[in-house]
Parts: C-alpha cells; structure tokens; sequence
C-alpha cells in the first residue's frame, strides 16, 4: 500500500464515521433543535424557559416530542447505515469512485435534512390540527426522497468529476 492509498483510505475512513454518527444524532437532533429556535427566535421566550417547556412536553402526552424525534430519526438511521456500508466498501484503487460515492450520499442526506427542517418549520410556525400528521408521514418521505437526493449527488459528481481520459 503505497502512501496515497494510505491518505486516501484514513481520509475515507474519517469522512465515513463522521457521515455516520453525524447522521445518527443530527437526525435525532434536528426537530428538537428546530422546537428550541422556534420558541426562541419567533415566539420571544426566553431560552431557560423555553428549554424548561422542551423538557416537560418530552415525553408528556399529546406532545411527545421524544417520539417526534424518534420518527425523523429514523430515515437518518437508514442513511447512516447505507453511509457505513457504500462507503466503507468503496475500492481504494479508483479515487474517483470513493469521490462520487460521497458526493451522492451527501446529496440525499443535504436532501433530507432540508425537506425534514422545512416540514418540521411549517408545523411550527403554522399550528393546525392535522399538522402533527405531517410528522407520520415525513419519515416515508424523507426515505422517498433519498434515492432522489442520491441521484442528484451522482449527477453533480459525474460533471465534477469528470473520469480521466486514458
């Protein structure tokens, strides 16, 4: 193993945990994060109280954000895994595949983490009563959504990355 392959492998090895775990607790993260900002930044409540509601509703009936956050988390779980798995088998002899490889898989999570904030966003700042609804359907759609976002990634690497002529 020559000292490129070595760079190569360790940087892949690197991008690869920090895509998973950063897939495993943003996912799970995110709509608590957007419930905090929310409280704070549009309805002007002070962050210790607000923080202090955040804690009482976790696991209080008829709000449950704990399983708000479990729900989104899951389709990042999913991505977090396909991440482990399409990642940590690229081969190493071919830079241009780990390369393009990444760039899919940060299309659909980039897609997914933006389609879940904005869902979660309209929920927020436009109470209805079928609104928590949108909170079962979001995790089919955000699994709807990352082959597509994948897709998309591929696009842009393919005309990034162009494959060397030999």
């Amino acid at each position: 193993m020559n000292m490129t392959t070595y760079e190569t492998s360790s940087r892949l090895r690197v991008l690869t945990r920090m895509g998973f775990w950063g897939n495993l607790i943003g996912g799970l993260l995110l709509p608590w994060a957007i419930m905090l900002v929310v409280e704070v930044a549009v309805h002007q409540v002070p962050f210790v109280r607000a923080w202090r509601s955040f804690t009482l509703h976790l696991f209080a009936p008829g709000y449950n954000f704990f399983l708000i956050g479990l729900l989104t988390a899951v389709p990042f779980v999913i991505l977090a895994v396909l991440i482990l798995l399409h990642l940590g088998t690229a081969p190493l002899q071919d830079p241009l595949i780990p390369r393009r490889r990444t760039l899919g898989l940060a299309g659909a999570g980039l897609g997914m983490l933006v389609l879940a904030g904005w869902t979660h966003l309209e929920v927020l700042l436009h109470p209805d009563a079928q609104g928590a609804l949108a909170y079962l359907y979001l995790p089919v759609i955000l699994l709807a959504s990352m082959p597509i976002g994948y897709g998309l990634g591929r696009v842009i690497a393919r005309t990034l990355l162009p494959r060397p002529s030999v």
